[in-house]
Formats: C-alpha cells, structure tokens, sequence
C-alpha cells in the first residue's frame, strides 16, 4: 500500500511567496521525464536514482502525480507507469503548428536518398525530443532512435544546432544548466558546441564524427519554428561507413539546409 501525503509533509509547505509549489512541480516534471522510451514500469527507487531526490520525497511525487491522473500505480508490482493523460499531452505539442507534419515527406526522401536515419527533434530544456522520423535501408536495425527518444542537447549534432537558434539570454541560461549537469565535464561540452555553432554561421550545419557514439556521424541543422518560440532541429546520422565525413559535408548536409530553407518558405 502507497503512504498518503500529509498536510505537515515538506512538500505540501507554502511559503507566502509560493516557491515550494514551484519547486514541486518542477520535480514532478523530472519525475515524468525520468520514463524513457523502453521503461514500463518504474519504482520509487529507480526513479530516485534517475532524478537524484530522496526517495521519500520521490514517493510523495509519484503519489500526487497518480492522484491528478498522470501515472498510473501498479499495487501487485508496487511501481509506476506513464498515464494516458500524459500522452495526450504530448499528442497536443505534435499537433500545434504541424511542423512535423510538412517535413514528413522531404524527410522521408532524404532517408530514401541517402539510405540513413533523418530526424526531427524540439529542445526540451538541455534534451531534444524526436517528434518525426524517417528511417532508411541503412538505419532501419542500426538505430534505437525514433519518436519519443531523447537526446541530450550538449553532445549531439541535432542538440547543438538547436541551441544555435536560440536568444543570446536562452542560451546562456541553457549555457548555466549544462554547466549544473555535467560538473567537469561542462567547459569542454560547451568548447565544442561553440565549434559546431562555427560550422553552422559557415555552412548552415554542423558535423559529429563519433562524438555521441562511437564510429556514428551525423548533422545537425537548425529550424526555428516560425512561432518563433520552438526551437527545432533536424539530423541525418548513421553508422561511420555508411556516412563519411566528405559526405556530410558535400551531400547529405547541403541537403539538409535546402529541406529547412524549404520548411522556412525561403526556396
């Protein structure tokens, strides 16, 4: 049996300014976000590990968040799962402004041309989220990636070229995020991503040899939605043999930019 809340727990405190309740939510938030495309089901204990919160207080989350309809408690197995109200949710995001839907099919001939995975993602804090997804002979068993996967922002070709699209503000707050992170590792991540953003003012995307996984390329080209709030980005990424470093650059990256100058209404 779940433990109930109680009224003088720490996270039912209100301050009179209201912080806590913030903090809850953005917790709760995490909690959510620590389901990946795989998990089923998840415990208290797994999920304390994945967001890094005590686990009692890991435990009043998850309680609330099944209280207000968005997990699900499995009593036999004592552990969680993603409910159907969060899928709607995320069935809104896709629908607003169809981006994904226009860029479906230049996607899918881009896979079919080049053999290789194209992606489209939106940044999610320092994550992207694929929310489209074409996959070509070459990809179709090579890669777990597809809608739903999250990628980290900091070192990825799509990840840095979405951070590229963003207000000089935005990206030093996402600058400051990375940075709590990623601890020592957080002054190389962003040297790199400054070079991809070099590549992009130069070419109009950026190229990973390897970077996120070993002997797997890819490019990343920015797509600022015309919202002018979603910050989008396309890759095209596949095993090392299949994409070379020549031909990202000469082929498939071009290639790219012409489908995002197209999505833009520029050509």
């Amino acid at each position: 049996m779940r433990k109930r809340k109680t009224a003088g727990s720490d996270d039912a405190a209100i301050d009179s300014e209201g912080t806590q309740p913030n903090s809850a939510l953005a917790r709760g938030f995490a909690i959510l976000r620590a389901f990946q495309i795989g998990d089923t089901h998840l415990g208290n204990a797994e999920l304390a590990e994945r967001v890094g919160l005590p686990k009692a207080t890991v435990s009043r989350l998850t309680q609330t968040l099944a209280d207000v309809g968005m997990l699900t408690y499995l009593e036999s197995i004592g552990k969680y799962e993603l409910a159907p109200a969060v899928l709607s949710l995320g069935y809104v995001v896709l629908s607003r402004g169809e981006m994904h839907t226009l860029a479906r099919p230049y996607m899918q001939q881009l896979a079919k041309d080049s053999g290789l995975g194209v992606g489209l993602g939106i940044r999610d804090g320092i994550d992207m989220t694929i929310i489209e997804y074409a996959r070509g002979h070459y990809s179709s068993t090579m890669t777990a990636i597809g809608v739903g996967r999250r990628l980290p922002v900091g070192v990825t070709s799509m990840g840095w070229a979405a951070m590229h699209s963003l207000s000089a503000s935005d990206q030093a707050a996402a600058f400051a995020e990375l940075r709590a992170a990623n601890g020592d590792r957080a002054d190389a991540i962003q040297a790199r991503m400054l070079k991809a953003f070099d590549e992009i003012h130069e070419f109009g995307f950026c190229t990973s040899a390897g970077e996120f996984s070993p002997a797997y390329n890819s490019v990343g080209v920015p797509l600022l939605h015309p919202n002018g709030s979603d910050v989008l980005a396309f890759h095209i990424a596949g095993p090392a043999y299949f994409l070379s470093q020549e031909d990202m650059r000469e082929k498939w990256g071009p290639r790219l930019v012409e489908v995002a100058a197209k999505l833009r209404g520029e050509i």
